[in-house]
């Protein structure tokens, strides 16, 4: 039965991938490259583990569907409203200009027109897969360069679905073949079918997830998930969509759910192992002889691909707005072949697009250029150097350069902490330039009213604009931790007596920035530990000077070790004693709460062993305090007592007054006592 041989060529591939990848693990290779690998070695033009050709098409089938769920799960319709202008008309003219240069190519050396340009398609497309998790590791998913990239691999990868409705339409030749009008119909119906399915399962299957969530069982959950799935796709096939189109309908329907998290938490495994079926059985379609063969094709291929793929996304790019520095960086991450290439190339195989002769060199090009992805990032930075960049908002609205700046402030990076930092500076009166490269933040910061200049700020010419040659201080806040370095670099070698202050994620940037010549570096991640300390300590109600002294000891204990990590703290002052014994408080009653016109004998702070020696009022303290004194709004009361104490008689201070307030069952109490 097939269902049998599935099974022993799914336990096949995955028993052979595990070595593979280990290996590509030790290599830092991209796993994709490790499936792809797999394939080659295990397929039927090498070690023959899976001989049989069709059932290595039907594994590739099945791959595509488990990736198109995946697409319309992780990027669901209101993404769509979110790419921006780099996405999309960066994202179009990348794909357009990629695609037609590359139908030029093959239809110079006599391959017909539309294979040629589906060759184009299945090149313009470009890998999420494999750069993702490489700029994860380096640290850079928040730079510049790295946005611009996932904006245009968004689109590209949104785009493959309706690449895939009309690869009929580039089979439809003059020979033979479904006619135009055909394929238009089938296409309509398709986009039809998946509409209609879509509506109607976001009107029931919200229902459906709700009414299984109510159950409390993981297992049933999973399994409503997998049936919503299988369901969706089994009526795509019915009103004559594909299985694949059915597939994307379903994830775009549970990624609108508001458990798509968690549904993504339940079939991330799944993802992970599945997919590797679709990759390995490409890599089993390759024939390594044929591409020995001819390696100087295939090299000529490989560096054609690149040049042309990272020449045309500049262009884009730059036509989107993006700087030439940021756009040349993108640019790179995006000269690689894409994982939805080989959807692509899947579907249009079956329509004849593909001969088998250009699926090897393909395949072959793309194994080589995803392979070479990360040594593309890596060079990025030291390339990007030799452009130049331009420099926007030197002049005034006048067309006159401003006044030439000294003993100002330079601000890199025009985020949260950026834009804290300046509308400081501006309260203050202290002059500041703010150096930023996205244009949204740079439109923020002229609402603000912040002399800002648009540029690249690991430039020299966007640091010779800002005038930080004459400088009183710098701040760099900009996320990207190897752009942070070369800002630090650079402005060290331009002035020796401005203060360099640099913002950081982690703890392991600090020695490196002071290298690069950073006075100071304050790690995210460390003073996060010291305001959880705080925190805590307030909670604990402990004096304000002691914990004053705590946060000091605990912050040069922290960056003693971060310069010295063999050097020992000073010990300090232990918290024990204090916090077994008693201390003081100030509360500062508000409106509308239970301290606002009530006497502090009906507050009953006696009960919780609180006393108030002193009230402050208008400024002056009154001291000591009657039982009968009765609390306003802007008074400041005096508490002592022990730290649990105060911790409960702050709650009970705090709380909204309400029907059934302190005073009135104070009242109440008091008739009763009466009475009795």
């Amino acid at each position: 039965m097939f269902g049998r041989e599935f099974l022993r060529d799914a336990a096949v591939i995955l028993a052979a991938s595990f070595p593979v990848l280990f290996l590509c693990r030790r290599l830092r290779l991209p796993q994709i490259v490790g499936f792809l690998v797999t394939g080659i070695a295990i397929g039927p033009h090498a070690l023959g583990w899976l001989a049989d050709a069709a059932r290595v098409e039907g594994i590739a089938e099945f791959g595509v569907v488990l990736i198109l769920f995946f697409v319309g799960l992780q990027f669901p319709v209101t993404k769509l409203f979110s790419l921006g202008r780099t996405a999309l008309v960066g994202g179009f003219l990348q794909m357009s200009l990629t695609t037609g240069a590359i139908a030029i190519l093959k239809m110079a050396v006599g391959s017909p027109w539309n294979e040629a340009v589906f060759y184009g398609m299945l090149i313009s497309v470009s890998s999420t897969a494999v750069i993702l998790p490489i700029l994860s590791a380096r640290d850079e998913v928040a730079a510049p360069f790295a946005k611009r990239f996932l904006g245009i691999s968004l689109f590209q990868d949104l785009g493959v679905i309706p690449l895939v409705l009309l690869l009929p339409a580039l089979a439809t030749t003059s020979g033979g073949g479904p006619s135009t009008l055909a394929v238009a119909t089938r296409v309509a119906v398709a986009i039809v079918g998946v509409v209609i399915l879509v509506a109607g399962a976001r009107f029931a299957v919200p229902r459906l997830l709700d009414q299984i969530v109510r159950l409390g069982s993981r297992e049933s959950f999973t399994g409503g998930v997998f049936v919503v799935v299988i369901v969706l796709i089994s009526l795509a096939e019915e009103a004559g969509v594909s299985a694949a189109m059915g597939a994307f309908a379903a994830g775009i329907v549970l990624g609108e759910s508001e458990h798509v998290h968690e549904i993504a938490a339940t079939l991330s495994p799944f993802r992970d192992l599945l997919s590797s079926l679709f990759f390995v059985s490409i890599g089993m379609l390759l024939e390594p002889q044929t591409v020995l063969s001819r390696p100087w094709v295939i090299l000529f291929a490989v560096g054609a691909v690149l040049l042309i793929k990272a020449l045309f996304a500049h262009i884009a790019l730059l036509a989107a707005g993006t700087s030439p520095r940021t756009a040349f960086r993108a640019a790179l991450a995006l000269a690689t072949v894409g994982e939805f290439s080989f959807v692509l190339a899947t579907a249009g195989g079956r329509l004849g697009l593909l001969p088998a002769e250009s699926q090897q060199t393909f395949v072959a090009v793309a194994v080589v250029t995803l392979t070479l992805a990360p040594f593309l990032l890596m060079a990025g930075p030291r390339l990007a150097e030799r452009l130049s960049e331009r420099v926007e908002g030197l002049e005034d609205d006048s067309g006159h350069h401003g006044p030439k700046l000294a003993r100002h402030i330079v601000i890199i990076g025009y985020g949260l902490n950026g834009r804290s930092v300046g509308r400081v500076l501006h309260d203050t009166g202290i002059p500041q330039v703010v150096l930023e490269l996205d244009p949204e933040r740079v439109a923020l910061a002229r609402r603000d009213g912040v002399r800002v200049i648009r540029a690249d700020a690991t430039g020299p010419e966007a640091l010779e604009a800002a005038g930080v040659a004459n400088a009183a201080g710098v701040v760099i806040t900009i996320q990207d931790p190897d752009g942070a370095r070369r800002a630090t670099r650079l402005c060290r070698h331009r002035t020796d007596s401005a203060r360099i202050i640099v913002r950081t994620r982690y703890v392991h940037e600090v020695e490196i920035l002071r290298q690069a010549g950073a006075d100071e570096v304050i790690p995210e991640e460390f003073e996060t530990s010291i305001e959880i300390v705080a925190r805590v300590l307030r909670m604990l109600h402990v004096p304000g000077n002691i914990l004053a002294t705590q946060l000091r000891l605990l912050r040069d204990e922290g960056y003693l070790r971060l310069r010295d990590p063999q050097g020992k703290a000073k010990e300090g002052r232990r918290l024990s004693a204090l916090l077994a014994a008693g201390t003081t408080d100030l509360f500062l009653v508000m409106p509308e709460t239970a301290a606002d016109g009530v006497t502090l004998s009906d507050l009953r702070l006696t009960d919780l062993h609180v006393a108030v020696p002193a009230v402050i009022r208008d400024g002056n303290p009154i001291a000591p305090v009657p039982l009968e004194f009765i609390s306003q709004a802007g008074d400041t009361l005096v508490l002592a007592g022990a730290h649990e104490d105060l911790a409960a008689a702050t709650a009970r201070l705090e709380a909204l007054r309400a029907a059934g307030s302190v005073e009135v069952e104070s009242q109440n109490e008091r008739q009763l006592t009466n009475s009795d």
